[in-house]
């Protein structure tokens, strides 16, 4: 029985709930015998306390850890929101089960002097941390990625790759446990293995029913919210400036005072205000980015809705996933402009009835390399060899690759070579005592689409962007063909897309622009 073997967590994890949820039954079990977990199941089914439960009760069980302890349990995930939320909710529970957890974020960025046993934080923290804190990890014993999903195919998921291989390689006497957490994900066994192996797949629920309405107009959207007595609304926007638009918009059908807005460029004060707010609030709408489009807690909504299409299949099941989290069914709408996007809307709601989302090829971010050598040269002043970076790097590409964009670095002075080790150049330490090397995360700017050869203007986008991303825009989708000062060209790739248009990433990382140039379209290097 499984309570029986949660001795030192059962108590304070599930003793207010009636039942184990399916997907706790399925993934206790496992890992509670130290195996390697990839957990997909529907949003709200009880993923977090089915990983964090059994992981403490061994810590407890096995390893003796206690308050007092070194680091034991690295907890991953994309965003601040998301672990300012994982944090709140656990740290009691962890409290109680004798540990302390501490939360590391770049709004969060000192380490106390106090001991602790848990740490959440980003990839991109965890690189900062890597670098200045090199005694801090030989005593993990289980790594956590949330929400992996959101990294995955991604630079920061690559950037996680090396950071995971860094630890293995150059910190833990022995391999930690690991385990990773979704609720979309077309092949979980293939995703987990990029950032550890072997790895048991736990796989639990049936996507809720869906009810999916589309509208072209707020007037007979918010009567609608009202004669439903949908009383709690969370508006999802793909730009900043439409969040804040929006508002303007909305205020002339609902009271201004229960209005919302949250995107990455409030302050970490408001954006914090607006999420507790959210949890008290019975009534009201909140408009966001994808800021809140994963995990965090932010209370129970009635209807998500979607101002014009998500970029993807799972963007939108992950958004409409955010609302009616204790109902039998889900309750959606979408607002469209024309035709086109109505019918793309209705590709979306029809995958996300099945379940189905895209599978994306995988193809590395090159600009990794050049990010993590940076990385690895400023946490090693004294040097590296190179058949040590061709080790650590070694994930992403080969060792001629590796050798190509190493070569291109000295060329342009970013490091340097002496004997048979690589320095990082004057420039480059700099750049490091700034903090300025451990996210590849480009700043987003809007820029105007120009489609090529008619010179039609077809609107804007805010984005990173860079030549061969794909996005959506008008509900068809666009490939990027140059990137001019603020201004895109683009190429139509499909009318009405299909699952299978849904084929390239969306960016590249920030440092792509220091890579050989013939390396920066990421259709002319192989897969990994």
């Amino acid at each position: 029985m499984i309570k029986n073997r949660l001795k030192h967590t059962w108590s304070i994890f599930f003793s207010q709930f009636f039942r184990l949820t399916p997907v706790q039954k399925a993934a206790i079990p496992p890992i509670l015998e130290g195996k390697n977990v990839i957990v997909c199941s529907p949003t709200a089914s009880g993923k977090t306390e089915a990983v964090v439960a059994p992981l403490i009760e061994r810590l407890i069980e096995q390893f003796k850890i206690e308050e007092g302890g070194n680091l034991s349990l690295l907890y991953l995930a994309p965003t601040r929101a998301l672990l300012n939320n994982l944090y709140e909710r656990l740290k009691m529970p962890l409290k109680k089960c004798g540990l302390n957890a501490l939360l590391r974020t770049g709004d969060k960025s000192y380490l106390p002097k106090k001991s602790f046993q848990v740490l959440f934080t980003t990839p991109e923290s965890l690189d900062s941390l890597l670098c200045r804190r090199q005694s801090l990890w030989k005593n993990i014993k289980a790594i956590v990625i949330d929400e992996i999903h959101f990294l995955d195919h991604t630079y920061r998921g690559d950037q996680l790759r090396i950071l995971i291989h860094r630890l293995l390689k150059e910190h833990l006497p022995f391999p930690p446990q690991f385990v990773a957490l979704s609720a979309t994900l077309s092949n979980p066994e293939r995703v987990a293995k990029r950032y550890f192996d072997p790895v048991e797949i736990v796989e639990v629920g049936e996507p809720r029913p869906l009810k999916f309405y589309l509208s072209q107009d707020w007037a007979e959207i918010i009567s609608s919210l009202k004669k439903n007595k949908w009383h709690k609304a969370i508006i999802f926007c793909n730009r900043r400036r439409d969040v804040e638009n929006l508002y303007l918009t909305l205020s002339r059908y609902w009271p201004k005072d229960r209005i919302l807005i949250h995107h990455g460029s409030l302050s970490r004060r408001l954006r914090e205000e607006t999420e507790a707010l959210l949890r008290r609030w019975h009534w009201g709408l909140c408009i966001s980015t994808s800021t809140l489009e994963i995990g965090i807690d932010i209370g129970d909504f009635d209807v998500a809705i979607c101002y014009h299409l998500p970029p993807t299949p799972s963007a939108f099941q992950q958004r409409i996933g955010r609302a009616s989290r204790w109902q039998e069914f889900l309750v959606a709408i979408g607002f469209y402009e024309d035709e086109t996007e109505a019918n793309c809307f209705k590709l979306y709601a029809s995958l996300a009835r099945q379940g189905t989302v895209e599978e994306i090829p995988y193809t590395p971010d090159l600009s990794v390399i050049v990010q993590q050598t940076f990385s690895l040269l400023f946490a090693h002043p004294s040097g590296l060899k190179k058949e040590f970076l061709f080790e650590l790097l070694s994930p992403l590409a080969s060792k001629d690759t590796i050798e190509e964009i190493l070569t291109h670095l000295l060329e342009t002075n970013w490091i340097e070579e002496r004997g048979k080790k690589l320095f990082a150049s004057e420039k480059l330490m700099n750049l490091g005592e700034k903090g300025l090397i451990h996210s590849n995360i480009p700043n987003e700017q809007e820029f105007k689409v120009i489609e090529m050869g008619s010179n039609r203007h077809l609107g804007e986008i805010t984005a990173p962007a860079s030549p061969g991303s794909c996005f959506v825009l008008g509900g068809k989708i666009w490939e990027i063909v140059r990137v001019r000062k603020q201004t895109l060209t683009v190429r139509l790739v499909t009318g009405v897309p299909t699952i299978s248009s849904f084929r390239c990433r969306f960016s590249r990382g920030a440092f792509t622009h220091l890579l050989p140039p013939h390396l920066t379209n990421p259709q002319k290097f192989p897969n990994n």
